[in-house]
This record gives structure tokens, C-alpha cells and sequence, in this order.
């Protein structure tokens, strides 16, 4: 088994990623990834880093997506009232969710915020925040996806990173798309992946946040956010 990492920057600043595990068409995958990161609607990159590992299978861990659920939305406003109901269900509080929103529309991190119920930011690079590494989704749920229109191809990318994070322990995470055009956002929990459509307006930034509790072993969680392989089924 192999992972592949893609990374494209311009001057520095992110531009777009990509990553999956597989067990063969390394090649394909690796042309695939640079076309992905040549035409990102974000700009044109000057800087694209492939990364490609090999893996013990015997590290691999399986398991099933978290739920999916669409939450259809008229607007900006009716689609975070939504958000903020699924997490105050969570035990997170109106206060800590406008401030994890106002992380996520000032966008620029590569990788997530981590917020405690104490409000306390734990990532260690507030700039850069914590990417979720060593994730893919069979090809078998990739099909269910795209073929009966529960999702897009950016659908089968989040459900690899919420459902891995939420079974690592992670109360929640809020996340909106960094890209321009693409509006839909989403919730996950222990109860689903929730599709919120208008979670944001267009042109405007995005970004992610994972709620924790406040005992977490915070450097036990990142190690395994960023080193431990995941394939959701």
C-alpha cells in the first residue's frame, strides 16, 4: 500500500492538496493530483510537492463513514443557525462556535484550528494548524457518492478527514471549503456528516475547526491526526 500526498502553493501560500492511499496506479494517481493542483480555480501554483510513502498494511486501520446527511439552505444566515443547533447538541456553546467561525472566514491556514470547550486554541502553528494525513475512502464508497448524488468528488475528500477525526475523538468539526465557487460546508459528530448547503457565500474564504474536550491529550491526538493511516469504507 502507498500513500500519495499532493501540496501546491503559490509564493508560499496554499493553494490546493490532495491525498489517498492505494495499492496500485501510482502513476495515474500522481498525473491526476498534478492536473488537480495545475487548474485549482484558487490560482496557478508555483510550487507542487508530491509525496509518495509506502505503508505496512498491517497500520492501515478501517472503518465505516460516519452517516451522510444534506441540510438544504436558502442562505448564509438559516445555513448557520442549522450549524450552530448541531453543535449545541454537542454540549459547545454559542461563543465558541462564533469564534470558530470567525477562524474559519478569515481563512488562510492550511491545515485545522483546534478549539477546546474552554475556548483555548491548541494547535501548535496557529498560521498553519493541523492537517489530516494518511486518509482515503474505497473505491467502492467513492462510487456510492458520486453515482447516487449523495455528494461531489470534494464530499468523498471530507468524509475520509471527518470520519477519521471523529473517531479519534474529536467532539466536532466545522469546516467551509477553501475554495471560491463552493459554498456547501459541513458539520461532523458522532451522529453524521451533515452537507450544509450556503454554509458561506461565494469569493468568500474558508477553513476548519475541530471541537475537543478540555482533558484531551492534545499532542497524542495530532500525532495520530497527522501520522496514523486511515481507509473509510
Amino acid at each position: 500500500m502507498f500513500s500519495i500526498k499532493m501540496r501546491a502553493s503559490e509564493n508560499g501560500k496554499h493553494i490546493s492538496g490532495a491525498e489517498t492511499i492505494i495499492n496500485g496506479n501510482i502513476e495515474t494517481v500522481v498525473n491526476e493530483f498534478i492536473k488537480r493542483a495545475l487548474s485549482h480555480e484558487n490560482g496557478a501554483p508555483d510550487f507542487i510537492n508530491i509525496k509518495i510513502e509506502k505503508l505496512d498494511k498491517n497500520d492501515i486501520t478501517y472503518i465505516n463513514h460516519l452517516p451522510i446527511k444534506t441540510i438544504n439552505c436558502k442562505n448564509k444566515e438559516e445555513a448557520r443557525k442549522i450549524a450552530k443547533d448541531i453543535l449545541n447538541k454537542e454540549g459547545i456553546n454559542d461563543d465558541l462556535i462564533e469564534k470558530a467561525f470567525k477562524i474559519i472566514d478569515n481563512g488562510g491556514m492550511r491545515g485545522a484550528s483546534i478549539l477546546n470547550l474552554k475556548g483555548e486554541r491548541l494547535e501548535p502553528d496557529k498560521k498553519r494548524g493541523i492537517r489530516v494525513k494518511n486518509i482515503s475512502t474505497t473505491d467502492e464508497l467513492k462510487e456510492k457518492i458520486l453515482k447516487n448524488n449523495i455528494g461531489t468528488d470534494r464530499t468523498v475528500d471530507a468524509i475520509a478527514i471527518a470520519s477519521k477525526v471523529i473517531n479519534l475523538g474529536v467532539i466536532a468539526e466545522l469546516c467551509t471549503s477553501d475554495n471560491k465557487s463552493y459554498t456547501t460546508g459541513y458539520i461532523a459528530t458522532k451522529d453524521g456528516y451533515f452537507r450544509i448547503t450556503n454554509l458561506k457565500k461565494e469569493i468568500e474564504k474558508g477553513g476548519r475547526v475541530f471541537f475537543v474536550k478540555n482533558n484531551i491529550d492534545i499532542d497524542d491526538l495530532i500525532y495520530k491526526l497527522e501520522n496514523k493511516p486511515y481507509i473509510v469504507k
